[in-house]
């Protein structure tokens, strides 16, 4: 068991250096040959063997598989969105690529006001709705339409929400692409395309090996650098009220 630990350790310090610090979203730049050739010398396979047991098309195919999930998993690849508000209208169509709205923040666009921005909160059918204002209160997707109530009125057009998704990456095609998950998620990826590299030849046990620390990663990941399973600090009682 220590053995199986110090080992994991070792793999881990070897792969990060390479990929650079995950506390940011801005890739590295690396494309999909360069992890191709790394994984090539891990597994063993000469880059310029003629006829490959591990093709082109299938490290392609498992960086793909790779990213989607990364995206899916750690909510880290981040866009924006602006939507103007229009009178008498209350549901608008996002044009972003994306897998989930995060959260929405209302801008009037007045300048110097303290109440230029307001935060909306995510519509449940659990949570009672607020009485009728002016102002946006409550936003929910609905077939990659945004829905923002109250419906907004003349007064409220011309303002703008801007809506904060977590992007769907675009499907890449060739090797020379560039990885498009942050580059503290590089090292996520060699894992998981060398797992699926020893499924592929039956090497089942090394293959769970490496898509355990895939997951172990992503969970690090999520837990250290996004943070998602940090809870609110306890409200005082004077808060409370």
């Amino acid at each position: 068991m220590k053995r199986l630990i110090v080992l994991i350790a070792l793999i881990t310090l070897l792969a990060l250096p390479s990929f650079g610090y995950c506390g940011s979203n801005v890739t590295s730049g690396v494309t999909v040959q360069i992890i191709i050739d790394r994984i090539r010398v891990d597994l063993s396979e000469s880059s310029s063997n003629a006829n490959p047991f591990w093709t082109d098309a299938n490290f392609i195919q498992w960086v793909n598989e790779a990213v989607e999930t990364i995206a899916i998993m750690t909510r880290s690849m981040e866009i924006s969105e602006d939507v103007v508000m229009v009178d008498g209208t209350m549901s608008y169509t996002l044009s972003s690529s994306h897998y989930d709205v995060s959260h929405c923040i209302h801008d009037t666009g007045i300048n110097g006001s303290p109440k230029r921005y307001s935060i909306l909160a995510r519509f449940s059918p659990t949570v009672p709705v607020p009485p009728q204002d002016k102002r946006p209160v409550l936003w929910w997707e609905w077939d990659n339409e945004l829905f923002i109530f109250p419906c907004p009125d003349s007064s409220i057009s011309g303002t703008t929400i801007v809506a904060y998704m977590v992007e769907r990456p675009t499907i890449i095609g060739s090797a020379t692409d560039t990885i498009p998950t942050p580059a503290g998620l590089d090292t996520a990826i060699l894992f998981y395309v060398k797992a699926k590299g020893y499924f592929k030849e039956r090497s089942e046990e090394k293959g769970k090996f490496y898509l355990a620390l895939f997951n172990t990663y992503i969970n690090d990941y999520r837990r250290d650098v996004k943070r998602y399973d940090i809870t609110a600090p306890p409200q005082s009682k004077e808060e409370a009220k």
